[in-house]
């Protein structure tokens, strides 16, 4: 349907044009149109753009006070004469000559919307929200899944950027539309950290405020409205609670499982170097000595008899301790069940009593105010990390059991939280690089992503992230990281990201250079945006898409969720 034609008061071009509207039509934001061409030698031009500016003014008046002359009074003759200014999104074929003013301008539906969107040539249009046309609009899922690219970035302002919201929406069309997702989507494994609230403790319940209008919106997408099928919830051990090892969450007690590392875990995956995560670490030599420590650490531990889980420190026999060697406990020996016993321990060979020097076989030849400063880091370790080490039988969290993995690290102080994050995505990436195979996918997900990989300074978790961007997409490792500015995240972790989302940013961080990848139009949308709404860069198509998400089917807080059992079933 034809809606104007290029205007001809000013010269077209190869990236935007404008076009005059007829009085009984309308174009509004990001509204698709096509024009065809007739070109001299090459026949049949379609150039396709999305609107990006609308305008509207009085042909006639020349000073501002006609405006009422016309309007009120009809005393003065004038035309009134819509616009829009239109971002050119393709040429088809590739012969990049301008528009001729006066064609006639065509909203681009069925065929046409799909080649300005270039779903045409998308092997794995995977729907990630609803355009102003109430259609879906899609990403090239070979630039997420690592094929062509992989991982995402979501920036905005807390709270109205919608975020995590975003993120697990764009989870539940990954889960669910495994006819677009096809292979990848096998064995996937999702891993959520929980870092605000108790939010994503209910993604397997429906929510009580879902209706008709977010469920058509779903079903346009091609999938279910209904909770994530297959979660698993795990928690950290709640202090003080004895042997017994409960969750520690509020909200939820049902379906959620405490997790812990023994002594022997933390020992052999070399965990100590999580405890060391401040950016200023690795400029006053505390690396060096934590490198020294874990290595003595697998070293000399050993397993105690009918201890599981727990370790002792004694001097190697020649050739070292065979792996799952046993020892009984010696008069005098300390065994080590967790992590004050394991600090008391080091304390032997760092600081030790008397004021005698540290053992160098431990500590390296490093100034005994660096040894000191490593013990008092391990001090304070000792009460900020609860009860995530204690000796018994093994709590690891298990991913195999559910596709989605919710990880809740809200409770733990900030060095907790960095040292599970650190502990799982070391894990995480290990498993893979053993298989050495991109399938099947496994997805991390990671709000607050500056506070783990920020653009000044280094530790062992910015490092892992770093090289998760860089080397994750080949071994199937892809991360969804979320921050509110994106200008204080490591640059190796932006620029690896293929995929890249905005809701409301502020003013002076859209300004930014990392956001250069939107035009100066969507820049000043991204102040206004309102929640559920996001901006969208893919390497697939050359310019930003801005795209509604629908209501989710999933509860995000425990007011929410919708008890459908009937409470006097069987009285």
């Amino acid at each position: 349907m034809s809606v104007g034609r290029v205007i001809g008061t000013e010269k077209t071009s190869t990236q935007v044009f404008r076009v005059v509207l007829d009085d009984d039509q309308y174009l509004q934001l990001d509204d698709l149109v096509v024009v065809r061409t007739q070109v001299p030698q090459a026949g049949e031009i379609a150039t396709y753009g999305i609107v990006t500016e609308s305008e509207a003014v009085y042909e006639g008046a020349s000073y501002e006070s006609d405006t009422f002359r016309i309007a009120e009074h009809g005393i003065l003759p004038a035309q009134k004469v819509r616009s829009a200014q239109v971002q050119v999104t393709r040429v088809d074929p590739e012969v990049w000559v301008s528009p001729d003013p006066g064609e006639l301008v065509e909203r681009a539906s069925g065929e046409a919307r799909d080649k300005a969107l270039y779903a045409d040539e998308m092997g794995r249009p995977l729907p990630v929200g609803i355009g102003r046309d109430g259609q879906p609009l899609y990403v090239d899922l070979d630039f997420f899944d690592g094929r062509k690219g992989g991982h995402m970035s979501i920036s905005g302002i807390s709270g109205v950027a919608t975020k995590t919201s975003f993120a697990l929406f764009f989870l539940r069309m990954l889960t669910g539309r495994r006819d677009i997702v096809g292979e990848s989507g096998a064995n996937m494994r999702v891993l959520v950290f929980n870092v605000k609230g108790e939010d994503l403790l209910w993604l397997d319940k429906p929510n009580v405020l879902f209706d008709d209008d977010a469920r058509t919106k779903w079903e346009a997408l091609g999938v279910a409205p209904t909770p994530f099928p297959s979660v698993g919830f795990w928690a950290p051990p709640r202090k003080k609670s004895g042997d017994v090892l409960l969750a520690d969450v509020a909200g939820r007690q049902e379906g959620v499982q405490p997790f812990a590392w023994t002594p022997r875990e933390f020992i052999d995956e070399g965990l100590l170097r999580f405890l060391f995560t401040d950016a200023g670490d690795s400029r006053n030599q505390l690396s060096f000595v934590e490198e020294r420590v874990r290595s003595q650490l697998q070293r000399w531990a050993v397993d105690v008899v009918g201890r599981p889980g727990a370790v002792v420190i004694r001097q190697p026999p020649v050739g070292g301790w065979r792996r799952g060697a046993e020892v009984k406990l010696e008069p005098g020996e300390r065994i080590i069940e967790d992590l004050p016993s394991l600090v008391e321990s080091l304390e032997e060979f760092l600081d030790p009593p008397d004021g005698e020097e540290p053992d160098r076989t431990w500590s390296g030849r490093v100034q005994g105010g660096t040894v000191s400063a490593f013990m008092r880091r391990l001090y304070a370790a000792q009460s900020r990390l609860g009860e995530l080490i204690r000796a018994g039988d093994s709590h690891r969290i298990d991913r195999a059991t559910a596709q989605v993995t919710v990880v809740a690290i809200q409770s733990l102080h900030d060095l907790a939280q960095r040292f599970v994050v650190g502990a799982l995505l070391q894990e995480t990436f290990a498993e893979k690089e053993q298989t050495g195979q991109r399938l099947p996918l496994s997805v991390v997900v990671l709000d607050e992503l500056n506070k783990y990989a920020p653009r000044e300074g280094n530790s062992p978790l910015k490092d892992m992230l770093i090289d998760i961007a860089q080397r994750g997409r080949s071994l199937g490792v892809l991360l969804v990281g979320a921050q509110q500015t994106a200008s204080r995240i490591a640059q190796e972790v932006m620029e690896n990201a293929a995929i890249r989302v905005a809701g409301r940013l502020d003013a002076a961080e859209a300004e930014r250079s990392e956001y250069g990848w939107m035009l100066p139009s969507t820049r000043a949308r991204a102040r206004l945006l309102k929640p559920g709404t996001m901006v969208i860069s893919q390497p697939a198509i050359p310019v930003p898409l801005v795209v509604n998400f629908p209501f989710p089917p999933w509860a995000t807080r425990r007011e929410e969720v919708s008890e459908d059992v009937d409470p006097f079933v069987g009285l």
